[in-house]
């Protein structure tokens, strides 16, 4: 049993990590929950509207989604439907956005995710005496 323990270890160590999946909700009122929030690179942030006429849209403009993405078969105008967005981050660094019917990248309703890198797992943490 011990053997497998390491192989499932090394095994899980070595492979591809797990990408995630985030929630960042949108409402009810004018803020985004979390407001800030780390996640790794490859991770997904969904976010759901939870009440309330609202988008989100990146400050680069990277994306717009409300009913789906804009460039993706959505339409990225504020509504106040219930909707959900999913939006993947490939780069490291900050990504500020916020809502186009209640705030502007410099104010009002707004957030930032910030992407992290991949941290490899070191093997050696893994010692089994």
């Amino acid at each position: 049993m011990r053997n497998a323990t390491v192989c499932l270890l090394a095994c899980c160590a070595a492979g591809p990590s797990m990408a995630a999946t985030h929630v960042v909700n949108v409402g009810p009122g004018l803020t985004f929950t979390p407001e800030t929030l780390e996640i790794a690179v490859g991770d997904t942030v969904r976010f759901t509207n939870r009440g309330g006429l609202h988008n989100v849209v990146a400050d680069d403009l990277s994306f717009r989604c409300a009913r789906g993405c804009d460039g993706q078969g959505g339409n990225g105008a504020p509504s106040s439907e219930i909707w959900f967005a999913n939006v993947t981050f490939t780069a490291v660094g900050p990504i500020g956005y916020y809502c186009e019917q209640h705030g502007s990248p410099t104010e009002g309703m707004r957030g930032a995710i910030v992407v992290l890198p991949s941290t490899p797992v070191d093997l050696q943490s893994f010692r089994v005496d």
